[in-house]
C-alpha cells in the first residue's frame, strides 16, 4: 500500500471516530438519548443509522459533483444537433439513504429553445 493511501485511511479512520464522538455528544445534548439510566439500545442503534446515512449522501453529491467537472462542456441538441454549452445543475432525488441533490450535465439549445440533459452515453461515460 503506498504512502497516500494509507495517509487516507489513517485520516479517514480519525474523522469518522470524531464524527461519531460529536453524534453522541449532539444526541445527549439534544435528549435523544438520556444521560442517566440506561437507554433501549435501539435510540443508540438509530442514533448511529443517522450518522451513516448523512455520509452516504454527502458522499454521493461530492461523487457526482467531481463526475460532472470530469464532463465534456459541449453537447449536441437532441432535436437540431446544434452545439450546446452545457452547465452543472442540481436535481433532487431520493437515494436508499435519503435526499440528495446531484450534479448533473444541462444543456440549453438556443435554435430550438428547449432544455436537455445529455445521457451518460453522449458524454463518453
Amino acid at each position: 500500500m503506498d504512502d497516500r493511501l494509507e495517509q487516507l485511511q489513517a485520516e479517514f479512520q480519525e474523522t469518522s471516530r470524531r464524527t461519531a464522538e460529536l453524534k453522541v455528544e449532539l444526541d445527549l445534548a439534544q435528549g435523544k438519548v438520556p444521560r442517566e439510566g440506561v437507554p433501549h439500545y435501539i435510540l443508540i442503534e438509530e442514533a448511529a443509522h443517522e450518522v451513516g446515512q448523512m455520509v452516504s449522501r454527502m458522499a454521493q453529491e461530492i461523487h457526482m459533483d467531481q463526475l460532472a467537472a470530469r464532463q465534456v462542456s459541449v453537447a449536441r441538441c437532441p432535436e437540431c444537433g446544434s452545439r450546446c454549452e452545457l452547465v452543472p445543475k442540481k436535481r433532487g432525488i431520493t437515494s436508499g439513504d435519503g435526499p440528495v441533490a446531484l450534479q448533473e450535465l444541462k444543456g440549453h439549445c438556443s435554435v430550438c429553445r428547449r432544455d436537455f440533459f445529455p445521457d451518460a452515453g453522449s458524454l463518453g461515460l
